[in-house]
């Protein structure tokens, strides 16, 4: 790995003296760990390696981080810590892992494929195939070139794995990259070799000890030290019913992001809000904000398709605007696809670190839920825990808050 001093000097200064919310493009080249961020940067790399050996590599103390185009490494083969830990929310996009993550909701746990997939010696010339078990923390593509895997896509859990080897030549080495994606990027190399009077496999069992592979110590983000200026409060635990002043609790612009222990992958769960005036009906179509419409006229409210958080800004508020109405739906749902396959449904309100909190416990059988309010009264903001469902569907919802809706 590298050991010039001076670059990885250089990648630490780079980081230190940017500015909070600027982009920092990193050199090529592996860097040794860890780098700690601390502030909000959009960090790109370019065949950008940061490594370390058992400590995390990367750790993550701020929010407004996004990670691009690097990679994360923790080189010691049994992967006793994460590679990436973060705090706070955190965007990555086409950031290779090597070793654990946390942090990062369903992501965070084991993945039971081994960097290296030994197959052994198999016929030549013949279709080979072997079996593996695997389990995965979220569903994952595999891509891999003369290789067919079956299923080619993963589903979260423990899967049964068939590969398929055909036609290689006798004496001849296979050695092939692998690359398994989820929100991370993670490659494996499969390897063995083709030989005439090898016993020709036949849904062959490999990696037997890997189905009992969940041996990753994940380092939680809570165990890692806030910065001083960000602990001197902890956030707020709302309870159906409860009404709190805003400023006590946060500034006028924070993001609300939803999370959830597990739910099952076919589920999709997607923010609404509504901006309503002073009779409790929307200002016009336009006052719905979700995937279909990403920004309020004033800013106030942006939605972000890409990881599902939305960003407030009350001070921008129009005037004529009273309350502001979070909601969270299943997407396409029905009887069956409700809150009920949800576990722990959680909103948190987030500035500068988790302000506000807020579990859904009561919303099981349905479809759509009121999550939070926002709401002026006697020329103060209050936030008010709703936590209520409706199993009428987001359509009827919609309409009685003045906005006509397709079905």
């Amino acid at each position: 790995m590298a050991d010039n001093n001076d670059n990885i000097k250089s990648l630490e200064l780079l980081i230190a003296k940017a500015s909070p919310d600027s982009k920092i493009l990193l050199p090529k080249g592996e860097f040794e760990g860890p780098l700690t961020i601390s502030k909000p940067l959009k960090i790109i790399g370019e065949n950008t390696t940061v490594w370390t050996d058992k400590a995390p590599a990367v750790v993550i103390k701020s929010t407004g981080v996004s990670l691009s185009a690097m990679r994360i490494e923790v080189t010691d083969d049994r992967l006793e810590n994460a590679a990436l830990c973060s705090i706070f929310p955190c965007e990555v996009n086409d950031v290779e892992i090597s070793g654990a993550v946390s942090g990062f909701g369903s992501e965070d746990g084991f993945f039971s494929v081994p960097r290296t997939i030994e197959l052994g010696d198999f016929q030549a010339e013949e279709e080979n195939t072997f079996l593996m078990t695997v389990v995965v923390p979220e569903r994952t593509e595999i891509k891999a070139e003369n290789i067919l895997f079956e299923p080619s896509v993963l589903s979260k859990g423990k899967n049964e794995l068939l590969i398929k080897v055909s036609g290689i030549p006798h004496e001849t080495c296979l050695y092939s990259e692998v690359i398994f994606r989820t929100k991370f990027i993670r490659r494996a190399y499969i390897c063995g070799k083709a030989l005439s009077n090898a016993e020709k496999a036949d849904r062959k069992r490999i990696c037997e000890d890997n189905e009992n592979y969940n041996a990753v110590n994940i380092v939680n983000s809570a165990e890692l030290s806030l910065p001083p200026e960000n602990s001197t409060r902890e956030a707020l635990v709302l309870t159906r019913g409860m009404r709190v002043p805003l400023a006590k609790y946060s500034d006028m612009k924070f993001s609300a992001f939803f999370s959830c222990k597990d739910m099952p992958d076919n589920l999709d769960i997607d923010p609404y809000v509504f901006l309503l005036g002073e009779n409790g009906k929307a200002l016009s179509d336009k006052s719905l904000i979700f995937f279909g419409n990403e920004r309020s006229e004033n800013g106030e409210v942006v939605y972000f398709p890409k990881d599902g958080h939305v960003e407030f800004d009350l001070s921008k508020a129009n005037a004529k605007i009273k309350k502001v109405v979070l909601v969270y739906s299943v997407y396409a749902g029905n009887n069956a696809r409700n809150f009920s396959k949800v576990r722990d449904p959680r909103v948190s309100l987030w500035t500068d670190r988790e302000r506000v909190s807020f579990v859904l416990n009561d919303v099981r059988d349905v479809t759509s839920a009121v999550a939070l309010e926002f709401y002026i009264y006697k020329d103060e903001w209050k936030i008010s825990a709703v936590g209520a469902g409706f199993k009428e569907g987001m359509a009827r919802f919609c309409r009685e808050l003045g906005i006509q809706v397709d079905e």
